[in-house]
């Protein structure tokens, strides 16, 4: 699992949802601010809301840590927005990637914006371990029932031909599941059928 260190400011999960409703970006998700389109969503929304500090953070990119195990939450209290990320390897030198420092102009860019967007946070280095980056799930169906979507949901996680995207599985295995009847609505058709013949 990717596991970066990384250099910038935690920013509360509250603090998120209140900066992306007041900016009124429909287009972020408050809870994965790694999403493609959240994370360009709120770049955009940074460069116009404070374009001299980002001028000086070319690199800036937001950070989700994330334990897929972890099944009692759904988000974690905070993300980290970082002014340089580097993912460490095996055997990796750690002096060697915290060696080149921050330049000073940098460094008071973030600080900058950690004073706008989550004041009182403190800037530093931080470990970020993340067990599944795209956070995959499946997709929605709607489904009068609502069984099919549950049972396709089980079978998508264990199948060998399911994708791991963000953008849910393949038209191939969606078109499969879904031309597959349900186990449940089978087996009522056929205990329906069977108390029509008993009743004749």
């Amino acid at each position: 699992m990717p596991t970066w260190i990384v250099h910038g400011f935690r920013w509360p999960r509250a603090q998120i949802r209140i900066h992306i409703i007041l900016q009124n970006l429909d287009d972020a998700a408050p809870e994965w601010l790694m999403a493609p389109a959240t994370t360009a969503c709120m770049t955009e929304n940074f460069k116009q809301q404070w374009p001299d500090e980002m001028k000086q953070l070319p690199e800036l990119r937001f950070i989700e840590q994330y334990d897929p195990d972890d099944l009692t939450v759904k988000d974690q209290p905070y993300a980290y927005v970082c002014d340089q990320v580097h993912e460490i390897k095996l055997g990796v030198d750690f002096d060697d990637l915290r060696g080149g420092g921050v330049k000073e102009d940098q460094w008071a860019a973030i600080a900058e914006l950690r004073d706008k967007v989550a004041p009182g946070e403190k800037l530093g280095w931080f470990v970020v371990v993340n067990g599944d980056v795209e956070r995959w799930a499946p997709p929605l169906d709607e489904d009068d029932e609502g069984n099919d979507t549950e049972t396709e949901a089980s079978q998508s996680q264990f199948s060998p031909t399911s994708q791991r995207s963000s953008m849910g599985r393949s038209d191939d295995s969606r078109t499969k599941y879904q031309e597959r009847p349900s186990t449940s609505r089978s087996f009522k058709n056929w205990i329906g059928g069977r108390l029509k013949k008993s009743k004749r």
